[in-house]
């Protein structure tokens, strides 16, 4: 189907057309492929590694905290009453609506809060170190020059 902006004359050169023909290719430099693999494989490597490494630490001590935190806290709901409380809680999740206040104060007295803290912030920083060494780019964003 033809444009209709065009006329019935598309199909034949227009000037545009006949000035494009007179051009003559440009050359190719030869070093040009040479140039641009050099170029590409400059980018990465070592700035990654660089930057990468601090994360995957922070990583580790997180893992380690939250192996600790959880072991401290199961070790400590088995001490006590703490596991049937739990365990109560999950069982009947009923008692949440019909008696939310009782609930929460039975779980604090039996849950060790400081350790829920712990793990929940080594989860966080896990998480959020993960992420950085994951989501970090192999090269820089910035252009770099073709010498």
């Amino acid at each position: 189907m033809r444009d209709p902006r065009f006329g019935s004359h598309a199909d034949q050169p227009d000037d545009v057309d006949r000035l494009l023909a007179r051009l003559e290719r440009a050359a190719v430099p030869d070093d040009l492929t040479a140039r641009v693999l050099a170029s590409t494989v400059g980018l990465g490597g070592v700035p990654h590694a660089m930057l990468a490494w601090p994360w995957i630490v922070v990583g580790l001590v997180a893992v380690g905290l939250l192996t600790i935190a959880g072991y401290e806290l199961g070790a400590s709901l088995a001490a006590n009453d703490g596991l049937d409380v739990v365990a109560g809680v999950f069982a009947d999740l009923g008692l949440l609506a019909t008696s939310p206040g009782d609930v929460v104060a039975a779980l604090a007295e039996v849950v060790p809060w400081s350790l829920v803290v712990m793990a929940g912030v080594s989860a966080a920083v896990l998480i959020l170190a993960a992420g950085n060494v994951v989501s970090r780019p192999g090269s820089p964003l910035r252009t770099r020059r073709l010498v």
